[in-house]
This record gives structure tokens, C-alpha cells and sequence, in this order.
């Protein structure tokens, strides 16, 4: 297996950081934000035409609204799943909202920490949904719960993919555990999940979300950009242009087809 290289860290994280936020589907803020309020403020047609332009506020008195409302049914309903995991992106929506336009730490720590008594209450319902762990492990470090209960979460959330692999949620695994200095821990895991996904590429079974997942681990964490490359440039060949895998496919290829050009240049200077 190839070895893991060195990079900085902060260039690990931001890097990561956009990647998450594009398989979850967030996409970029303005883009997602505009696309809520285009239903808000006329239908589709509003955003597509330019006809409304929301400021910050209007970003946030939508998202407040939704939190609002979807508190409201929960009070007069028992809180199922899907209900908690809407009422959950619309907090995290107003939290960065709140840090981006109006540096609001205050308030984003409200949001933090309803965020994580949502995250208690869907890992309480759905205990073996992998997903809600790891965002419960996130919560739990950024709220500064005790480290045994981060390692316990942590050790129960290894168990579960181990039992039913999820390469995106393990891959954000991989990322907490190298920020947090677990290096004994990080170096297993990504042994773990390259083997998973190198036994799925070579036998012909991986679809092309799990070749997607199985180049981020390539160039993030094994080093190996060239054969990352490769199957992102098999990825585009095979996948139609309109979808999601291909644009993360190809903004991928091009972060990586940069950066070689940038320490070409270092090594040229």
C-alpha cells in the first residue's frame, strides 16, 4: 500500500472540507440559499431570471422560519427521523449564515449545541445509523464533551462500518481521526477502507460512487495522485455529464491536475 504523504494540514482540511460539503449535497451556500428562497420569493423562475436578489437577512428570517416550523411539528408530533435531519440542516444553515455575514459567534453556539441534542436524539432512535454517529462525534468535539465519550463513539462508529461499509461516512472518519492526532487509529482505518475499496475496483464491483470515494483516498491520504487521476479521467469517460459524481469527478481532476502544477513550478523556481 502506498505510503502516506505529508501535507499541510490546513490545506488538508480546507480541501476536505469542500469535498464533504459537496457529497452531502450542500453544495455552495448562495447557491443552495438561492434556490430556497427562489420557491420563497416567486418559484424557480425568480432565481433562474435574476429577478430577486436576497441579501443576508432575508437568508436568515427563511432559514429562521423553517427552524420555526419544523420545531412546531415536532411539538405536536412524535420526531421522526427525516423531520430531525431537515430541522438539523436548516440550523446548520443559519450557523454559517451566522459566521459568514454577521459574526455571530453567540448565537452559532446556540445553534451548535441544538444541533447536538438533535444529533443525541436521532443516534437515541436510529442507534445504527452511521451517519448520525459521526455527526454526533463532530458535535462532541466541537462542544468539548469528555474524551472518553468521543473515543467511545468513535470505537462504535469503526464497529458499525466495519459491519456495513459507508466509504463517504468513513472517509469523514478518516478526516476527524487525523485532525484529532488518533494517528494509530487514522492509519487503520485508511488501511481498512483501501483494502475494501481496492478489492471492490479489482474485481469489477465498485459503481462509480465507490471509484469516486476510492480516488479521494488515493490523493488525499495514500499519496497516489497519478492512479487517482486515472480513475477520475474513467469516471468522466463512463458517467453522464449531468451528474453529480461527474462534476465532483471532474472538479476533483482539476484540483489535482493544479496542484501538480504548482509544485512543478516550486521545483522549476
Amino acid at each position: 500500500m502506498a505510503k502516506k504523504t505529508e501535507r499541510p494540514r490546513d490545506l488538508k482540511r480546507q480541501r476536505w472540507a469542500a469535498v464533504v460539503a459537496a457529497v452531502l449535497a450542500f453544495g455552495m451556500l448562495a447557491s443552495v440559499v438561492g434556490g430556497y428562497l427562489g420557491h420563497a420569493l416567486g418559484g424557480d423562475g425568480a432565481v433562474m431570471n435574476q429577478q430577486a436578489d436576497p441579501e443576508p437577512e432575508d437568508y436568515l428570517a427563511h432559514y429562521k422560519g423553517e427552524v420555526e416550523r419544523l420545531e412546531e411539528h415536532i411539538d405536536e408530533h412524535d420526531p421522526s427521523p427525516a423531520v430531525l435531519q431537515e430541522l438539523a440542516e436548516n440550523y446548520r444553515y443559519l450557523s454559517l449564515i451566522k459566521q459568514m455575514y454577521f459574526d455571530d459567534m453567540e448565537v452559532v453556539e446556540e445553534y451548535e449545541e441544538r444541533l447536538l441534542s438533535i444529533y443525541q436524539t436521532l443516534v437515541e432512535i436510529e442507534p445504527d445509523n452511521p451517519q448520525f454517529r459521526l455527526e454526533l462525534v463532530n458535535h462532541y468535539k466541537e462542544q468539548g464533551i469528555e474524551e472518553a465519550e468521543i473515543t467511545e463513539e468513535i470505537s462504535d462508529l469503526q464497529d458499525m462500518l466495519r459491519e456495513d461499509p459507508d466509504p463517504m461516512v468513513h472517509l469523514s472518519l478518516i478526516t476527524l481521526l487525523d485532525t484529532e492526532d488518533r494517528e494509530e487509529l487514522y492509519q487503520e482505518e485508511v488501511e481498512w477502507l483501501f483494502g475494501y475499496l481496492e478489492s471492490k475496483v479489482v474485481e469489477g464491483t465498485a459503481d462509480n460512487e465507490e471509484h469516486l470515494y476510492y480516488t479521494f483516498l488515493l490523493g488525499e491520504y495514500l499519496g497516489d495522485q497519478a492512479t487517482a487521476k486515472s480513475v477520475l479521467e474513467e469516471i468522466l469517460e463512463d458517467e453522464p455529464e449531468d451528474s453529480w459524481i461527474y462534476a465532483e469527478a471532474h472538479n476533483y481532476l482539476n484540483y489535482l491536475q493544479s496542484e501538480e502544477d504548482v509544485e512543478e513550478d516550486l521545483y522549476f523556481d
